[in-house]
């Protein structure tokens, strides 16, 4: 926290805030996140999962106190226990947890300093306008992203491995809602994209074994071609044209992707099983001699 942001909590100038974000190899995004937080946000926590791409260096030397916290990612707790950590290492009184590439409008900003005034509250929801090819995307079911990520500290704590979740203490009764919308840039390519869901489809795979279905046909064929149908035309993808198709059919694959990692761990055949039925086989006469 800065000493200018102590002094004020000090003089009883109202509570702090603080952003909280996760990072991996972040340096297209990390110099606007910093920057468009300089003045008005009073800490910032990140915790790192082993960036290799200068990011750190970055953060070292951008005049900003902003804490850094080393934390690999783990299987288990994936990214709700990432942003807990952040938690942990934070001192203000008021938590938002953020994205490396999301950015907070000013008058976001102002209605959260409002918000977090003098209020019985624990949490605040607002809602986020989506990027999606490097413009704004309201639609393909993006639109009704709406969560309490605006915390008190203490009171709040994130669930779920992947598309984590926030628990306030209260439940509803204690959460409000904010007007503002925040911004969510999202990737800097498409292929940034088809990269991301290849890291996600695995810890989504796992969570779709966890339920307990066995994985066959028509959870390739049905589920993608579903998701797909529904961000395009009842989502409201088509509105915006090619960016709207090309979200469709990626929504199509990379629902078929969490679903084939789900059917391949299900139906693996282990490497030592393979070696021994091929050694078997040629043991058995079968092996042709070039």
């Amino acid at each position: 926290m800065t000493s200018a942001a102590l002094e004020r909590a000090a003089r009883g100038d109202g509570p702090t805030l603080g952003a909280v974000a996760i990072s991996r190899d972040e340096i297209v995004d990390i110099k606007g996140f910093v920057e468009h937080l300089r003045g008005w946000i009073d800490e910032i926590v990140i915790v790192d999962d082993g960036s290799t791409d200068g990011t750190l260096d970055y953060l070292a030397g951008c005049g900003f106190p902003v804490t850094v916290v080393h934390r690999r990612i783990e299987p288990e707790g994936g990214f709700a226990a990432q942003r807990n950590h952040g938690i942990d290492n934070a001192r203000s009184d008021w938590l938002v947890h953020m994205d490396i590439d999301e950015r907070i409008p000013p008058e976001l900003a102002a209605e959260m300093r409002g918000a977090i005034r003098e209020t019985d509250r624990n949490g605040f929801r607002y809602r986020r306008l989506n990027y999606f090819l490097h413009r704004p995307f309201p639609a393909g079911g993006w639109q009704h992203w709406n969560e309490p990520q605006l915390g008190r500290r203490g009171a709040h704590r994130f669930a779920r491995p992947i598309h984590e979740k926030v628990d306030v203490e209260g439940g509803e009764g204690a959460t409000g809602q904010l007007d503002a919308m925040m911004l969510h840039l999202n990737d800097d390519s498409f292929g940034e994209r088809l990269r991301k869901n290849a890291g996600y489809s695995e810890r989504t795979a796992r969570e779709i074994i966890a339920t307990g279905k066995r994985i066959g046909a028509r959870h390739l064929i049905l589920v993608p071609t579903k998701r797909a149908l529904s961000a395009y035309l009842k989502q409201g993808a088509w509105r915006h044209g090619v960016r709207g198709l090309i979200f469709a059919m990626y929504t199509f694959a990379g629902t078929f992707n969490w679903y084939a990692c789900a059917w391949d761990e299900q139906n693996r055949i282990g490497r030592d099983t393979l070696e021994d039925a091929l050694a078997q086989q040629w043991g058995n006469g079968d092996r042709r001699d070039g």
